[in-house]
């Protein structure tokens, strides 16, 4: 492969992005690029990609009558990007060349209405693990420079990095992989809704398996990559923060778990784990509502936890004690010969895998244990908020003979006992714990009419039934 070079510019003249939507196209047009003296195009200054929005030279009638004259050298940095990942693999494709000349200033063209004209603390973090201490200009005006440095890009977002910008970029040298220890980045902390919207519950219980789970967001750079650097097994949802690893100076000895976000991976993740030799698996779930999408952007929803601890291969932990308000919600369900029960907000699956009952549903945000525990119930456990689950994955509701409900508060228990109508019939017993939630809950539910509610003891426990008058 030849080596990566640059060009020299003279009396170049340098133009922000504008933006065009072309009837009909998914994508923008980036129009853009650097001019000569002559005000001819200068090859490869657009952005280059070969998915997404791309770049395209601005026509030769839109260029400005007047330009702002720099009468000194420059070089040309190619499209600012203020997104993680797009900073990494495009807006430093062509630091390589400025890192050796650090007398430089870096000009990177930028959006042509764009206000803000600051880097982020995470921008200038990343040039300081490069080493890249050059002047820094934003372009958002035509600007012209007597002369202009253009080297070659080393990575052609979606499928190319050259060796050399591999090897320029891996320059964060982390502590060593410690021995058993796995790593979930999460993304429940960004600002978008592009993720699973159900990962709460998925990392609950990746953290009482020994995951350690971060929000990559909320680090600097650096501990981003101590965290991926001290990790044996790193997994996540498809996206940016995997990006890091091309920062890394080593990643072997590591295997990295994605989940996709829909369809095949973006072919970036496997032009970044080639070029690092980088030991990955990529997993589709089972299970997945996809909510939103549009192009990558993908937001979804997972029924339960139980497609990822698999696909991972978190080992099935066992149940867990049962806690007063299950033993009293099983003890009632086998005294009265329930057949159909319906556990709502409960933290353990005790209830419905020894009630006896023939069908049984847990619907539960607030599940501590593996939703895998008791093989009985297996496709019967969703972790979602039970008015979610009506309104996502069930047509008609089924009715239930027995209604257990718990929750944090007794607000959360009132609005599942009014959501759980939909699941009952005339002659339907609602259970409730016999702790604060639950007491303050059933003390609301007798001053409705036509409701009655009792303080009841069974199992050697006591709870609280409601049934209509």
């Amino acid at each position: 492969m030849e080596p990566l070079s640059a060009r020299v510019v003279s009396d170049a003249v340098v133009y922000p992005v504008l933006r065009r939507r072309e009837p009909e196209s998914e994508h923008d047009i980036l129009l853009m690029g650097v001019f000569d003296a002559n005000g001819d195009y200068v090859e490869r200054t657009v952005t280059d990609r070969r998915s997404g929005e791309r770049g395209a030279p601005l026509p030769r009638e839109e260029h400005a009558q007047t330009v702002d004259d720099e009468p000194i050298q420059a070089v040309y940095a190619g499209k600012l990007h203020m997104h993680f990942g797009h900073f990494i693999l495009e807006s430093a494709a062509r630091l390589w060349w400025a890192a050796a000349h650090p007398d430089v200033e870096i000009v990177w063209t930028a959006e042509h209405d764009w206000q803000d004209e600051s880097f982020r603390p995470w921008q200038r973090e990343i040039l300081d693990i490069l080493g890249v201490r050059n002047p820094i200009r934003f372009i958002t005006r035509p600007t012209r420079f007597r002369t202009l440095h253009v080297p070659d890009i080393g990575y052609r977002y979606d499928d190319w990095i050259h060796p050399d910008h591999a090897r320029f970029l891996a320059q964060h040298r982390g502590p060593s992989a410690e021995p058993g220890r796995r790593l979930w980045l999460s993304r429940g902390a960004i600002d978008s809704g592009i993720r699973d919207l159900g990962s709460d519950a998925a990392e609950r219980h990746l953290r009482a398996a020994g995951w350690t789970v971060v929000n990559p967001e909320r680090m600097s750079v650096r501990e981003q990559l101590d965290q991926i650097s001290r990790a044996e097994v790193i997994g996540g949802e498809e996206g940016s923060a995997f990006h890091a690893i091309l920062l890394l100076a080593d990643v072997g000895a590591r295997r990295f778990e994605v989940v996709r976000r829909r369809g095949p991976e973006h072919r970036n993740f496997r032009t970044i784990g080639e070029a690092r030799d980088v030991d990955q698996r990529f997993h589709s779930l089972a299970g997945e509502r996809i909510l939103h999408a549009e192009g990558r952007d993908v937001t979804k929803l997972s029924r339960s936890a139980v497609a990822l601890l698999d696909a991972l291969e978190v080992p099935r932990a066992l149940p867990l004690a049962p806690r007063a308000g299950d033993r009293a919600a099983a003890a009632i369900a086998r005294e009265r010969k329930v057949q159909r029960l319906l556990e709502v907000g409960a933290r353990t699956a005790f209830a419905a895998a020894t009630s006896g009952a023939r069908t049984v549903l847990v619907v539960s945000t607030r599940l501590e244990e593996d939703p895998r525990a008791y093989r009985a119930l297996e496709g019967r456990v969703d972790e979602l908020p039970l008015a979610r689950y009506r309104e996502l994955f069930v047509e008609t509701p089924g009715t239930y003979d027995l209604i257990r409900i718990a929750g944090e508060t007794a607000e959360e228990v009132l609005r599942d006992v009014d959501a759980s109508a939909e699941f009952a019939t005339a002659d339907t017993v609602w259970v409730l714990d016999d702790d604060a939630a639950g007491r303050e809950a059933a003390a609301a539910l007798r001053e409705r009419e036509g409701t009655v509610v009792r303080h009841e003891r069974a199992g050697g426990e006591t709870a609280w039934t409601v049934a209509r008058g």
